[in-house]
């Protein structure tokens, strides 16, 4: 018997999927640009507490939308995710992380370097 392999994502599923995949490339632009520019800094060694903590938030920040960019990626190459899970987990990666570092932020800046 012969198996013919078609894929479970409808057409506007898989370019939804896609337009989803690169939106994360638009948070990871800004936040890879605030942890070169303040990992600059760290490295030229000014190294106030403040900007340490900035770059570990971003850094952090950094590897989740990695880690969400490969997770999303290798469930719907293989198809083993539900759509709605995909879209869950690319909205978090565009939307969450990116929330949640910048919070991180302001309040590690607004707490270490405004209230010394």
């Amino acid at each position: 018997m012969v198996n013919v392999e078609t894929s479970a994502y409808k057409t506007w599923q898989q370019v939804l999927f896609w337009i989803g995949w690169l939106s994360l490339l638009i948070p990871g632009y800004f936040i890879s640009y605030g942890f070169t520019l303040v990992g600059s800094l760290v490295l030229s060694g000014y190294n106030e507490t403040v900007d340490l903590v900035l770059v570990l938030i971003m850094g952090t920040a950094l590897i989740e939308l990695l880690l969400i960019g490969i997770y999303t990626l290798t469930r719907y190459w293989f198809q083993k995710s539900k759509f709605g899970r995909l879209v869950l987990w690319l909205v978090l990666g565009a939307a969450g992380i990116p929330l949640a570092a910048l919070l991180g932020c302001v309040y590690a800046y607004a707490k270490l370097a405004l209230y010394q």
